[in-house]
């Protein structure tokens, strides 16, 4: 009989060790899962933060050629623009977004003395594109932020903290600014006398209006097949996830 005992024991054994590894197998999977995903949502929103640079650009383009004489607006904007492309982590590219909406509404403080820049060619389509991105943008972080905070609640776990540490997995920081960050760009109350957008092509290489199917497709993220986050936007052309991982290790929320 002992060595019935002794079969059944080491049977058991080999259960729960095979067991355990199953276990272990799968947090694994789950944690890394969840950091693909932090990873996928934070290339989704740098694909607006590009396209807002560009758009920004070319926000300067036309304020150069009307209103030069207001050097300090520009070089402010100039900056601004500077450090959020430099930008490399959330926080750095919060604070940044909050400097170039600061940096832009001053432009358009100006530009409300200079009827020349309202009615310029390709205003309306800038006006309409800053406007568009900063509301998929808003989309974006919310969802980034939800796939930051789940990751971040389960690596803190037990004993997830171990699979953490042993795939060098840190805690990563929200894409979150002040409150006056989260304030749209909204052109339209500004210029309420300004029709929609203009009919003006932009075949000279001006900047499209947001949405467009040249812009690389980041329509407003729902259902372009990624993992933005569901029903907050039309269909898109095939979503503009990139496979790019964020890259970097995060202060606590």
């Amino acid at each position: 009989m002992v060595w019935f005992a002794t079969v059944v024991l080491g049977f058991a054994a080999t259960i729960a060790g095979y067991s355990g590894l199953r276990y272990v197998g799968r947090l694994e999977t789950t944690i890394l899962e969840a950091s693909e995903r932090c990873d996928r949502a934070w290339a989704n929103v740098e694909v607006l933060l590009e396209r807002r640079h560009d758009e920004v650009g070319a926000l300067i383009d036309l304020a150069v050629e009307h209103v030069e004489h207001e050097r300090d607006v520009l070089q402010e904007l100039l900056d601004a623009r500077e450090r959020a492309i430099e930008a490399q982590q959330p926080a750095e590219a919060a604070a940044a977004s909050v400097e170039i909406r600061e940096a832009i509404d001053d432009l358009y403080a100006v530009a409300d003395d200079v009827p020349a820049l309202q009615s310029a060619d390709r205003f309306d389509d800038v006006r309409d594109s800053l406007t568009t991105i900063e509301g998929r943008l808003e989309s974006r972080r919310e969802y980034y932020n939800e796939a930051v905070a789940a990751y971040n609640v389960r690596i803190q776990r037990f004993p997830e903290r171990l699979v953490a540490t042993r795939h060098g997995l840190e805690r990563r920081e929200p894409f979150r600014a002040s409150a006056t960050a989260h304030e749209g760009i909204d052109v339209r109350d500004r210029f309420g006398g300004i029709g929609g957008g203009s009919d003006a092509s932009d075949s000279d290489g001006s900047s499209n209006v947001g949405g467009s199917s040249e812009d690389g497709g980041d329509d407003p993220p729902g259902d372009d097949g990624d993992d933005d986050p569901p029903g907050t936007g039309s269909s898109g052309d095939g979503g503009d996830e990139r496979n790019g991982t964020a890259g970097f290790g995060a202060a606590p929320e």
